[in-house]
C-alpha cells in the first residue's frame, strides 16, 4: 500500500507541476487546494493514518479574504487581518506556512512609556498595490511605535522589508517560526555555522539555538536554507543586525503527523530592513548553494580566484599550500593586569625556525607551505599589543628574524607573519584608552584573559591607525619583507559597536574599518589571511584559518553537532571555494585525526600543523610508536564474596619491543578509577608474540561496600613516571582501552562487553611501516602521508566549487564529494564497516574504516582493502600523480607515493612494488 502511494504522488506531483505551469485560469484559492492536497498525498505516502493529514489544511484555512500576489513561479496568500501566511512555489508544488501554532505575522519587543513591552503581530490594516506588493500596517495601541510591513514579489523571490521607528522598537520578528520543516514532510534546514551544518527534521533532537550574524558559532554566511518535499527555499540578508534563532520540538503535536518540527525564525534590530524568501522549485542544498552564488554576486563578496591572480599572481602559491604555524616562539605569561610576569618560555630561536622550515622542505620533500611565526614580537605572543617591534630578542632579534624571513622564502614557502590589532594590554607602552572601545556606559570592552593578561578591544577604526604607524606594519615590511601577513581575530570576534563619542560605531562600520585593515595589510605583503572566515572578508584576503575545523574536530563547541542532532554540510564550499583558501585551526593530536583529515580529503582542504613540539623536535626526541596490541577480558569467575578472578587476552599483531606493565581500572561511567588489577604480566610484554596472549587468571578483591557497574579499561605504562602506551582498542582519550562492563553484586559478578562502534585507527595517517617514512618522527609521519594526499589534491581543486556533496549509506558515514564538472571525486568512510563499491576506472574498491579515495585525470589516492584488481590483506596507502600533465592512463611519467601497507599495486595491467617512492617512466 505504501509503494502504491508514493507511485500515485509521482504521477499526481508531475500533473501539479504541468497544471501549475500551464494552467493559467486556475484560481489561487482552488490552485493552493489541489496543491494542498498532493501535499496530504505526499504524507500518507509515508503510513500515516488518512485523517491525521487533515490538520494541515488548517493551516490554509485560516486565512480568511486572503491579500494574493502571484508571478510564474510564486502564488502568496496573505490574510489581511494577522498576516498570517502561506508560500506556493509553483515549480515544486510545495506550499511553505507562516507560524503553525499562531495566526500571526511575528512579534516585537517595543519600548512603551520607556519600559519594554512584548507585543504581537496579529492585527493589520492592508492593502494591494500594483499587483505585487502587499502592505501591512500595525494596528498599534496608545504609546506603541508604528511598523508597517511589505511583501513585495520579485520573479522567485518576495522581498519582505519593515518601516519602523527604531528608537522604540528593541527588536522585530518578521520570519516567525516559518517556513518551517519537519519528519512528516523529509525536512531539513542548512545553516551556515563555519563550513556549513545540515540539521535534518527527525533528529529527535529538541532545542533552542540562536546564530547571530557573523558571530563566532552563528551565520558565517547571510542565508539559510530549508528543503522539504525535494522542495528548496534559500533566505538571505544584508545586515549584521539579523539573528537566526532555530528551535526544535519533540512529541505529539497539534499539527499532526508531525512528530518533530524545525522552526526558524529571524529577529531583526539596530536598523535591519528585513529579508528576501526565494523559492526555488524542485532541488536540494546545492541548489541553494548555486541560488545564494548569485547573491554572493550582487554583494560584492564574491571574488574569486582568477580576479585575485591577476593583481597578484604570488598568490598562487597558496594552491596545495598546508598551514604550518609554529605556535608560539616565545611564550611569556602575565597576571591578569599585566603587571606581573608568571613564567616565560623559548618554543623556538628564529635560527631553529628556519632550520624547521628546511627539514620541511629537504627532508620531507614539502613543496608548498604557508609558513607562519606566532610569538615573534618584542615580549612573545599576545603580549603588548600594538607594540610589535623589536623582534623577540630571547628569539635571535631582528637580525636573526630577517635572516629567518631570507630563508624560508628562498625554499619557494611563503613566509608570515602572526600578528593583532584587536587586542590591547595595559603593559604596551601605547597603552591609551582613547583607544579601546565603550560600552554605553563609557565603560572599556574587555577582551579575553590571554598570555599577556586581561586584553582589551581595541577600536578598529583605531586599529587601522596603529598599524599604519612606522613603527608597525611599514616596520615590519622594511625589516623581514614577509610575503605573507595574518592579523588574528579580525574575521573570529564577530562584529562589535562602539559607543565613545570620539570614534562611535556600529557593527557595519566596524566590518568597514576592519575590511579596510585587510586591504591595507593585503596591498603592503601581497598576501592576507585571519581568524575563522567570514564572508565579507572574501574580497579583502587571501585565507581563512579555522574555517574547516576548530582543534581537530568541526566546531569550537565540540557538541554543537550533537545538540542539534546535525552533520557537516560544506555549503561555504559550494558557493565561494573558488574565492579562498581555507584551513583548520590550533593543535590537535595526531594520534586521534583519522576522521579530522578524511573531513579535508572530502573537502580537498591542505590541513593546519599547529601542534609542533619545541626545539627540533626530530632530532630531539625519540619517535612515540603505536604498539599494534589490543586487549580484552576472557573471562571472570566470581570465588566468593568479596574476589573474583579474572583472565585477560592480548591481541598481538606485532611482537613489543620495550617492557611494559599492565594497568585495569575498574572505572564508573564518567571514568574515575574506584580499584584496579595492575600487574606484572607473565609472560612479559618483551615475550608477546602474535597472534594471542593469555594472562591470568588473576585474583581481584573488591573493596568493601561497592557495588554496582563499572567500566574495564585497559592500558600498559613504565613505572615511575606513568608513561602510557598507545594501543589498538576503543580509547577513552587517556589511552584507556574500555574493554567492557562488570555488574557486582551481593550474589554474582557478571562480565558484559562493551557493545560500541569501533571504527579504525584514529591514527592512521601517523603509520609508516614499509613506507616513505619509515623511522621518522611520527609527527613527520603524520605531515608526509597527509601532505601527499592534500597538497596535488588541493592543487588541482583550488579554483573548481564543490559540485556535490551526497551520503552514500543511510548512517551517512560514507560520503562522497565532487569538484568541478564532476572532473574530481572523493569517496570517503567514516563508519566501522568496510564499504565496497564500483569505480569505472578501477573496478570493485572495498574501503576499510577510515578508508578512501580520490579520482581525478592527473591524481589518484587511496587507502583500501581493493583497488584495481588488487586484494589487500594490509590495506595501504598509495598516490599516483601525473608529471606530464597528461591523464594518468596516458602519462608516459607517473610518480608513485606509498605511505604504508603493503607496498604493491597494479597499474596499467602490471604489479608494481614501491617501498618508498618510484617514478614510472612509461611509454
Amino acid at each position: 500500500m505504501h509503494h502504491m502511494w508514493e507511485s500515485l504522488c509521482e504521477r499526481l506531483g508531475g500533473m501539479i507541476a504541468m497544471a501549475i505551469r500551464h494552467i493559467k485560469l486556475l484560481s489561487a484559492f482552488h490552485l493552493c487546494a489541489f496543491v494542498l492536497a498532493f501535499q496530504v498525498c505526499e504524507v500518507m505516502a509515508m503510513g500515516y493514518n488518512s485523517s491525521e493529514p487533515h490538520h494541515l489544511k488548517k493551516l490554509s484555512e485560516r486565512l480568511l479574504q486572503p491579500l494574493e500576489i502571484q508571478s510564474e513561479f510564486v502564488l502568496m496568500r496573505v490574510c489581511g487581518r494577522t498576516g498570517a501566511y502561506e508560500l506556493l512555489d509553483k515549480r515544486s508544488g510545495v506550499i511553505w506556512f507562516s507560524n503553525p501554532f499562531d495566526a500571526r505575522l511575528g512579534e516585537a519587543v517595543v519600548l512603551v512609556n520607556g519600559n519594554e513591552k512584548r507585543v504581537a503581530l496579529n492585527k493589520f490594516s492592508s492593502h494591494v498595490i500594483d499587483e505585487k506588493v502587499i502592505k501591512l500596517r500595525y494596528l498599534a495601541e496608545a504609546g506603541e511605535p508604528s511598523i508597517e510591513v511589505s511583501f513585495a514579489l520579485n520573479g522567485s523571490r518576495v522581498d519582505v522589508s519593515c518601516d519602523v521607528e527604531w528608537a522604540k522598537v528593541r527588536f522585530i520578528r518578521l520570519l516567525d517560526n516559518a517556513l518551517f520543516v519537519g519528519d512528516a514532510d523529509k525536512g531539513s534546514l542548512i545553516v551556515p555555522v563555519r563550513l556549513g551544518m545540515l540539521i535534518p527534521g527527525d533528529s529527535g533532537k529538541e532545542f533552542e539555538h540562536s546564530f547571530p550574524t557573523f558571530s563566532y558559532e552563528g551565520c558565517h554566511m547571510e542565508m539559510f536554507g530549508a528543503l522539504k518535499f525535494g522542495s528548496a527555499v534559500l533566505v538571505t540578508w544584508h545586515n549584521p543586525y539579523v539573528t537566526l534563532r532555530l528551535r526544535s520540538i519533540v512529541g505529539e503535536m497539534k499539527l499532526k503527523p508531525y512528530k518533530q518540527l524545525l522552526l526558524p525564525s529571524l529577529e531583526l534590530s539596530s536598523g535591519a530592513k528585513g529579508f528576501s524568501i526565494h523559492l526555488l522549485g524542485k532541488g536540494d542544498y546545492t541548489s541553494i548553494a548555486r541560488a545564494y552564488r548569485e547573491v554572493a554576486k550582487g554583494k560584492g563578496w564574491l571574488v574569486t580566484w582568477r580576479e585575485k591572480l591577476k593583481e597578484n599572481p604570488e598568490r598562487s602559491k597558496l594552491f596545495g599550500a598546508v598551514n604550518f604555524k609554529l605556535w608560539t616562539c616565545l611564550a611569556r605569561r602575565m597576571d591578569e593586569e599585566s603587571k606581573k610576569e608568571e613564567w616565560v618560555r623559548v618554543n623556538w630561536t628564529f635560527e631553529q625556525a628556519a632550520k624547521i622550515a628546511e627539514h620541511l622542505k629537504n627532508d620531507l620533500g614539502m613543496e608548498r607551505v604557508l609558513f607562519i611565526l606566532g610569538g615573534w614580537i618584542h615580549r612573545g605572543y599576545d603580549n603588548q599589543h600594538p607594540d610589535i617591534l623589536p623582534a623577540a630578542p630571547e628569539c635571535g632579534g631582528n637580525e636573526a628574524l630577517a635572516d629567518c624571513a631570507k630563508r624560508v622564502k628562498g625554499l619557494g614557502y611563503l613566509f608570515c607573519l602572526h600578528d593583532n590589532y584587536q587586542d590591547m594590554y595595559r603593559d604596551a607602552p601605547s597603552w591609551d584608552e582613547s583607544y579601546i572601545m565603550k560600552h554605553r556606559d563609557g565603560s572599556l570592552v574587555r577582551g579575553g584573559r590571554w598570555l599577556g593578561g586581561r586584553a582589551y578591544i581595541t577600536c578598529s577604526k583605531k586599529a587601522l591607525e596603529l598599524a599604519m604607524r612606522p613603527q608597525n606594519l611599514p616596520a615590519v615590511k622594511k625589516l623581514f619583507d614577509p610575503n605573507a601577513y595574518f592579523i588574528d581575530t579580525t574575521f573570529a570576534a564577530g562584529l562589535y559597536e562602539c559607543f565613545d563619542k570620539a570614534h562611535p560605531l556600529t557593527r557595519l562600520d566596524d566590518m568597514f574599518w576592519k575590511q579596510e585593515l585587510c586591504r591595507y595589510a593585503r596591498n603592503l605583503f601581497g598576501i592576507f589571511g585571519s581568524e575563522c572566515g567570514r564572508e565579507w572578508g572574501i574580497p579583502v584576503s587571501d585565507f581563512f584559518e579555522g574555517l574547516s575545523g576548530v582543534s581537530g574536530t568541526y566546531y569550537h563547541d565540540a557538541n554543537l553537532l550533537n545538540k542539534l542532532g546535525a552533520t557537516v554540510m560544506p555549503i561555504f564550499e559550494m558557493v565561494y571555494r573558488d574565492c579562498i583558501q581555507v584551513y583548520g585551526k590550533y593543535g590537535y593530536d595526531i594520534f586521534n585525526s583519522a576522521e579530522y583529515v578524511l573531513h579535508h580529503i572530502l573537502i580537498a582542504r591542505p590541513l593546519n600543523y599547529h601542534s609542533i613540539p619545541s626545539g627540533l623536535y626530530w632530532h630531539e626526541r625519540k619517535p612515540e610508536m603505536l604498539i599494534d596490541a589490543k586487549p580484552s577480558v576472557v573471562s571472570v569467575k566470581r570465588v566468593d564474596q568479596s574476589t573474583f578472578n579474572i583472565t585477560y587476552e592480548w591481541d598481538i599483531k606485532r611482537p613489543i619491543e620495550d617492557a611494559w606493565r599492565v594497568f585495569v581500572h575498574f572505572t564508573d561511567a564518567s571514568g574515575n578509577i574506584k580499584f584496579q588489577n595492575d600487574h606484572d604480566p607473565t609472560p612479559p610484554t618483551t615475550d608477546w608474540k602474535p597472534p594471542k596472549v593469555v594472562i591470568g587468571p588473576l585474583s581481584v578483591r573488591i573493596p568493601e561496600g561497592v557495588a554496582g557497574t563499572f567500566e574495564i579499561r585497559m592500558g600498559l605504562f613504565k613505572p615511575p613516571q606513568g608513561e602510557r602506551a598507545r594501543l589498538r582498542g576503543v580509547d577513552d582519550g587517556q589511552r584507556r582501552c574500555i574493554v567492557g562492563r562488570l555488574h557486582i553484586s551481593a550474589t554474582e559478578v557478571k562480565f558484559e562487553p562493551i557493545e560500541r562502534e569501533i571504527k579504525g585507527d584514529p591514527a592512521l595517517f601517523t603509520r609508516a611501516e614499509n613506507g616513505w617514512a619509515e623511522g621518522m618522527h611520527l609527527l613527520d609521519r603524520f605531515m608526509k602521508n597527509t601532505y601527499e594526499i592534500l597538497s596535488p589534491l588541493n592543487e588541482i581543486t583550488s579554483q573548481m566549487l564543490m559540485s556535490s556533496y551526497s551520503f552514500l549509506t543511510p548512517d551517512g558515514k560514507v560520503r562522497k564529494s565532487t569538484f568541478g564538472d564532476g572532473q574530481v571525486s572523493v569517496i570517503v568512510n567514516m563508519g566501522s564497516q568496510a564499504y565496497e563499491y564500483n569505480s569505472n576506472r578501477f573496478g570493485k574498491v572495498i574501503l576499510p574504516p577510515y578508508g578512501f579515495t580520490v579520482e581525478a585525470q592527473t591524481f589518484v589516492a587511496f587507502h583500501a582493502k581493493s583497488f584495481n584488481g588488487l586484494n589487500y590483506e594490509d590495506a595501504p596507502l598509495f598516490t599516483l600523480q601525473s608529471l606530464d600533465g597528461k591523464p594518468l592512463e596516458q602519462s608516459n611519467l607517473v610518480r608513485i607515493y606509498h605511505g604504508f601497507g603493503e607496498p604493491t599495486l597494479r597499474w596499467r595491467g602490471k604489479i608494481v612494488e614501491v617501498k618508498r617512492e618510484q617514478i614510472l617512466r612509461l611509454r
